[in-house]
């Protein structure tokens, strides 16, 4: 028996959540799709496309909320801000652009959106500013509910973005899985930081640990839910010697709709250009993981979303108002 460190900090959930290697019997997972021996793939070196995007999305609960209806119903909500927007690569230069904020007021089921009081509420005056919360409904009226209705009004305008920016960039690097993305055809990679779910049996998972940094599984095919994808495990950067052994492995996916040889290329580029983009764990305590353009891409996001305190300052007195 040993003892292994996660080397992600305590306040963040852990980067290995797999809890069993066996792959889920609701999907079906093909590893023999790159049609090559189950071995580490290195790519072959050459000169890195541009330019490249990284796309990413942060969200915060400005302040939650229950509604009276005077029924005796619990209706739960919130107001929420989410922003989303790229870096763009090219060359030595890196930029934010693309920067998008959004704001809702989340509302669970029972509780129209068109009713008076929801439309007096939407719109918050902090000095010269108006910010407008666009009312949007929960699916049910579970705490839970209404934190993922903001997540997914957040990953709906990232996946519009990357969507976007894919008909002229080289290849988008989307923070997360491509469950939101409409088309199956762009050239955008899912960049998953968190792994939940294995995919791959013990023995060919076993490969995933021995990685070393900028070498890749083979590709192999997932087939479950809404859409296949091509995926593959890539370590981006090497443990230490009291981490666990899938610390610095990123999982990646490509929409099988791209084609088998565009999702190899993609699978090569990213093995060849990520690593380069590793930050050192004290700008990021979620290196090597967090790619450098992520990490800064979310601070700056943050910075965009104003100040929290002030914003839920002016929403009290916005619903003060209202309630007179």
């Amino acid at each position: 028996m040993m003892i292994r460190i996660d080397p992600w900090p305590a306040e963040y959930e852990s980067a290995f959540q797999i809890e069993e290697l066996e792959p889920d019997s609701e999907g079906k997972i093909y590893t023999d799709v790159e049609n090559i021996e189950w071995r580490a793939v290195e790519p072959k070196p050459g000169p890195r496309p541009e330019p490249l995007h990284f796309v990413d999305g942060v969200r915060r609960v400005e302040t939650r909320i229950i509604l009276d209806d005077e029924t005796g119903r619990i209706i739960r909500g919130l107001f929420g801000s989410f922003a989303v927007g790229c870096v763009r690569v090219e060359q030595n230069t890196a930029a934010f652009q693309e920067i998008r904020v959004g704001r809702r007021i989340v509302v669970g089921t029972g509780a129209p959106l068109e009713d008076q009081v929801i439309a007096d509420a939407n719109s918050v005056k902090i000095g010269n500013t108006e910010l407008t919360f666009e009312p949007v409904a929960a699916s049910d009226n579970k705490p839970a509910a209404a934190v993922e209705c903001l997540q997914n009004s957040m990953r709906e305008a990232e996946a519009r973005l990357a969507e976007e920016l894919s008909r002229d960039s080289a290849c988008v690097f989307a923070d997360g899985p491509l469950t939101y993305f409409a088309g199956i055809n762009q050239p955008a990679v899912g960049v998953i930081k968190r792994l939940v779910e294995a995919y791959l049996p013990s023995p060919q998972f076993d490969l995933v640990r021995r990685l070393r940094t900028g070498r890749r599984t083979p590709l192999f095919m997932i087939t479950k839910g809404q859409y296949d994808r091509y995926s593959w495990y890539l370590r981006v950067g090497e443990p230490r010697a009291v981490d666990h052994d899938v610390a610095g492995v990123l999982r990646l996916e490509v929409r099988t709709g791209l084609g088998l040889q565009r999702a190899i290329e993609l699978a090569d580029l990213s093995s060849t250009c990520l690593p380069n983009f590793t930050a050192e764990s004290f700008r990021d305590p979620r290196s090597p993981q967090n790619l450098m353009p992520v990490g800064s891409l979310e601070n700056e996001l943050r910075h965009r979303l104003g100040d929290s305190l002030t914003i839920r300052r002016a929403i009290e007195a916005r619903l003060f108002q209202v309630s007179q």
